[in-house]
C-alpha cells in the first residue's frame, strides 16, 4: 500500500518501568531527541521543531494574560523533559506525567502529524464518548452528508 498518513493510534502498554511502545509505523517519525510534556488529558511527545514553534506562537502571543501564561507555564513548561526511543522502541513517561494523567497498564498512542499523544486506555475511551456527539455535530454542518464520497 503506497498510501502513507501522518495520523493514527494504536494500542499499547505501559510496562514496571514507565515505558511505552510506539507502534513501528510511527517510530521512523520520531527519531533523536523528543520532547515530552503533559498534555490536559494525555502525555505528549512533540518533535523539537514543534516544541520550539509552540513556544514561540506562545510567547508572541498577546491573547494570554498573566494567569493563562502562569497556566501554560506550570502545566506544560515545568514538567517537559528530553526523551529519546530505546532500542526496543519504547519511551519513558516520567513519573510526574505517568501520575497528572492516570496513565495505567493499559495505554494508547495516537500520531497527529509530528506529535504523539499517549492516553490511558479507560481515559481516552471517556474522552471518545464524550466527544463522538461533538464530532457528529460538527460534520452535519458540513454541506453534503456525502463527504467521504469520491469525486
Amino acid at each position: 500500500m503506497g498510501i502513507k498518513l501522518d495520523t493514527g493510534s494504536a494500542e499499547s502498554t505501559l510496562d514496571d518501568k514507565g515505558r511505552v511502545n510506539i507502534p513501528k509505523s510511527f517510530r521512523e517519525h520520531f527519531q533523536g531527541e523528543l520532547i515530552i510534556t503533559m498534555d490536559e488529558y494525555c502525555a505528549m511527545i512533540l518533535k523539537p521543531s514543534v516544541w520550539e514553534h509552540f513556544r514561540k506562537i506562545e510567547e508572541n502571543s498577546e491573547v494570554f494574560n498573566h494567569t493563562d501564561r502562569e497556566a501554560i507555564k506550570t502545566t506544560y513548561y515545568n514538567h517537559a523533559d528530553v526523551v529519546e526511543l530505546d532500542n526496543a522502541g519504547r519511551i519513558t513517561i516520567p513519573p510526574v506525567i505517568r501520575k497528572f494523567t492516570k496513565l495505567t497498564r493499559d495505554c494508547i498512542v495516537i500520531r497527529d502529524k509530528d506529535r504523539l499523544q499517549i492516553w490511558d486506555s479507560g481515559a481516552y475511551d471517556a474522552y471518545l464518548g464524550e466527544m463522538g456527539a461533538v464530532a457528529r455535530a460538527a460534520m452535519n454542518k458540513l454541506p453534503s452528508q456525502d463527504i467521504f464520497r469520491a469525486g
